[in-house]
């Protein structure tokens, strides 16, 4: 016998008890095993593909068969040639399907964690490109991640955020419509196969918003918030709609509800923002061209609470709402013809001017030189009839108010 025919014979029996040792495995797929142990994977490919010939329900062989196209495609990432790392990831991906499809109970782990694997290193390798701005080579990363882990929108919702992220930088100015609309084009493209996809339409809601189409970014809005109306990131974005819109008593109904929320759960950290948005609440409520003043001086006194040291901007908001609040007041009595509810709105204004002089004169104390505290403490003395101490408050007021603008014409200001 000749020392060829001797190797070979010598292999086959090999492959042969292999084969015994490892069930009903064929030899073309122990060969593949072999093949990709030595780093072979295209001939690992060619010899699976053969034994598909004689076998095509075998477990392992296409388990074998995806593993060597994740390798493939990992060899192609490292040569920089995209389509081909793009078809291996697919070739991969159909392989793994195939093997669950054939033998799920036995293979499942092991397919989910070369999924993952190969879903994950292209996420990592697509985080640092785009931590560093290599904004191309991210996008072709995560396309590499969506191809071998369809399953998973996540890639694909990364890319339309990075472009949103493109949008909004200098470099990118000029693109910024053309990033914007390949953003919406993408998370149609992904929606049409996950239509209730919640994070996919929040973000198609807000690149609607970037390209001014806000009366669509509403709809999708109002349909997200019918089913996730507790969800702080929703509402925030509703929010910021409303004020891009001017609407203004929207805009603070829903940060209310998102300080409601923030303070109704356990988690102290979403907790600071939750003064900043009851002012601006506030102070929108307490807008003349919106005139809720109930709501404004309670929301403002709720941020009040919030303050270990009383800040000038916000005790000025407070002092102003509920000025206007009791001129509101004093109005809504002198037009009321009946005696009962006439008498009790004088004493509703007269609770409300009282307890704008008491912020008034507390501002006053600790903010000296701010001249518009001086203005509303003067405004609601003299409604409660102090007029001695309005008076004086008003010569405060001028005096400060024109210093201040001689400092501002002096530095050209």
């Amino acid at each position: 016998m000749s020392r060829v025919r001797y190797v070979l014979l010598a292999t086959l029996l090999v492959l042969a008890t292999m084969a015994l040792l490892s069930g009903c495995r064929s030899a073309h797929t122990t060969s593949a095993i072999l093949y990709i142990d030595e780093q072979r994977y295209d001939k690992a490919v060619e010899v699976l593909q053969e034994g598909f010939q004689y076998q095509d329900d075998e477990a392992d062989a296409y388990y074998y068969l995806a593993e060597a196209y994740s390798h493939l495609a990992e060899e192609a990432v490292v040569d920089d040639d995209y389509p081909l790392a793009l078809e291996y990831f697919r070739n991969a991906y159909d392989a793994y399907q195939r093997t669950l499809e054939i033998n799920r109970s036995e293979w499942e782990d092991e397919v989910n964690g070369s999924l993952a694997f190969n879903y994950n290193n292209r996420l990592r390798q697509a985080k640092r490109d785009w931590d560093d701005k290599y904004y191309e080579q991210a996008e072709g990363h995560l396309r590499l991640a969506y191809a071998a882990l369809p399953d998973s929108v996540a890639s694909i919702k990364r890319i339309a955020r990075m472009k949103m992220q493109m949008s909004m930088e200098d470099d990118y100015i000029e693109q910024r419509s053309e990033l914007l609309n390949e953003a919406l084009t993408l998370l149609n493209q992904v929606l049409a196969d996950n239509p209730e996809a919640y994070e996919l339409l929040l973000d198609k809601a807000n690149v609607l918003v970037a390209l001014d189409r806000n009366q669509e970014a509403g709809v999708i809005y109002a349909e997200l918030l019918a089913e996730h109306g507790d969800d702080t990131v929703l509402l925030t974005e509703i929010a910021n709609l409303a004020t891009n819109s001017g609407d203004y008593a929207k805009a603070a109904d829903f940060y209310i509800r998102i300080v409601d929320l923030n303070e109704g759960d356990t988690d102290a950290n979403n907790d600071s923002q939750n003064k900043e948005m009851l002012v601006m609440a506030g102070s929108w409520y307490a807008h003349s061209t919106i005139g809720r003043y109930d709501e404004a001086v309670t929301t403002l006194d709720r941020a009040a609470n919030l303050e270990l040291i009383p800040s000038p901007n916000l005790m000025l908001q407070r002092v102003q709402a509920y000025y206007k609040y009791g001129k509101e007041t004093q109005s809504d009595a002198a037009a009321e013809a009946d005696p009962v509810r006439k008498a009790e709105l004088e004493a509703r204004a007269t609770e409300l001017l009282t307890r704008a002089v008491e912020i008034g004169v507390a501002m006053t104390s600790t903010y000296v030189a701010n001249p518009d505290g001086f203005f509303y403490l003067s405004g609601a003395q003299f409604e409660l009839g102090d007029f001695n101490s309005a008076d004086a408050n008003m010569k405060t007021y001028e005096e400060l108010k024109a210093s201040r603008e001689s400092i501002g014409a002096d530095t050209g200001g």
